[in-house]
């Protein structure tokens, strides 16, 4: 399988993660600090690739000039096979929207110079479902439009249903992550249904949100089948049929080599 979102300059073994049986993997930098691990990580294996970018809860870092030299000269590494995880987050409230959304289009401009596929991470404010709490989702379904960019993931997808809708008529793909075996995922599980099977992706999102029954630990890489296998369920098909469709889309996504 592929694990298609993880961090692994945040793992307390990182080099563990490429003796899980894993296809490939995917690890993400999330600010310019983070890129020259994230690249040597890639170097260092060949099933190893990385995305790289700020995170919306340190998009000021996106208007720092070297910061930006950073990012940018990573993406011509034949090894990076995006850009992100930008977009906006409104649950811890650190960063005003306004910047996020500065951050999130320069790196847009960039993923549609560089033809890569753009990974957004996208949380709104706490309890929403959907309400008047759901600014996030909704900046996030705008500035999809807004880019037009053919290239996209929605990374950890919230099952907001109008992102999920804009992001899907722009030919963008839709990732799962542990939290989908959570009770309270009832949006999740909905979505889970809803999206074409030739958009579904799978991640982990190592260190966090371990699915259960490993909910309470740190996530690994590997945990991604567990995942896989709560999807296979909810849309009742076989979960090693599904996993083949999953690591052909993976390819397809972010154009790794077979």
């Amino acid at each position: 399988m592929i694990d298609t979102h993880c961090h692994l300059d945040r793992l307390d073994a990182p080099t563990d993660a490429h003796e899980e049986g894993l296809a490939a993997l995917i690890t993400v930098a999330t600010g310019p600090d983070r890129v020259a691990t994230a690249l040597a990580a890639a170097e260092g294996d060949p099933g190893t690739f990385a995305i790289v970018g700020v995170h919306p809860n340190d998009a000021e870092a996106a208007s720092d000039p070297a910061g930006r030299r950073t990012i940018e000269a990573a993406l011509d590494h034949p090894k990076v096979v995006g850009v992100g995880e930008t977009g906006v987050d409104l649950y811890w409230d650190r960063v005003p929207l306004d910047v996020q959304l500065a951050s999130f289009r320069w790196q847009g401009a960039l993923a549609t110079a560089h033809d890569l596929p753009l990974v957004l991470h996208v949380r709104d404010a706490n309890g929403a479902r959907w309400g008047h709490r759901d600014e996030a989702s909704r900046a996030t379904a705008t500035m999809i439009a807004e880019l037009g960019h053919g290239r996209g993931v929605l990374h950890c997808t919230n099952g907001h249903p109008d992102l999920l809708r804009v992001a899907l008529e722009h030919g963008w793909y839709v990732s799962f992550a542990g939290n989908l075996t959570y009770k309270s995922a009832e949006a999740l599980r909905e979505a889970a249904t809803a999206v074409p099977l030739d958009r579904l992706l799978v991640e982990t999102d190592a260190p966090f949100l371990a699915p259960v029954p490993h909910r309470g630990h740190a996530n690994r890489p590997g945990h991604v089948r567990l995942t896989a296998a709560e999807l296979a369920r909810l849309r009742g098909v076989a979960p090693e049929a599904l996993e083949v469709r999953l690591d052909a889309n993976a390819r397809r996504a972010f154009r790794l080599p077979s």
